[in-house]
């Protein structure tokens, strides 16, 4: 009964704990102005987020057309708290969980999950708006991002939203896609 606000898989006593901080991040940004950092699973259509950045990108003097931009995603090696101000440039985004691969920090590229780890929090990722490429970028694993753990659509929401550049480190890209690695960007439960 209570999915009618926004689509979700939790029970209700997490979808209760999940609105509340939705309501805070919202309530937040109302009151004192724009995040630093961007809870991205706190939008109910995050689609219409990014498609906002890359209109503010291309409407400086300038810039290509919003349909010549695409995104540079570089995950940052620094917690939420540390952001003070907020991306020149598009936006630093969070809420982002892997699944069925981890993120190594250090290096910056997938690696193996421990035994038994479904998930793992991604770090802050800045979604930075450039003209499209040229050319594919090397040595990346193009990984989905998905709403909700089904990845299967439906008629009332879609699960699917875009996709997000991951560098590769020892596997191929084919190797993840078998794995089915994506990100969520909101867990179960």
């Amino acid at each position: 009964m209570w999915s009618f606000a926004y689509f979700s898989l939790k029970p209700l006593a997490s979808w209760i704990l999940d609105l509340g901080e939705r309501y805070n991040f919202f309530t937040e940004w109302v009151q004192n102005g724009a995040h630093s950092c961007f809870w991205i699973s706190a939008f109910t259509y995050p689609n219409a987020f990014t498609t906002s950045l890359q209109q503010r990108y291309s409407r400086k003097a300038g810039m290509p057309s919003i349909d010549k931009l695409e995104f540079d995603f570089a995950p940052m090696n620094r917690a939420v708290s540390d952001f003070v101000e907020p991306a020149k440039e598009g936006a630093y985004v969070y809420g982002l969980y892997l699944e069925g691969a981890k993120w190594e920090e250090e290096k910056g590229h997938l690696i193996e999950p421990e035994v038994m780890e479904l998930f793992v929090t991604m770090p802050v990722i800045h979604f930075k708006p450039i003209p499209k490429r040229t050319k594919a970028l090397q040595n990346i694993y193009e990984c989905p991002v998905y709403y909700y753990p089904i990845r299967k659509g439906s008629v009332e929401k879609e699960s699917f939203m875009f996709m997000i550049d991951l560098r590769l480190g020892e596997q191929s890209a084919e190797f993840w896609v078998k794995r089915g690695t994506a990100l969520l960007m909101s867990l179960p439960s």
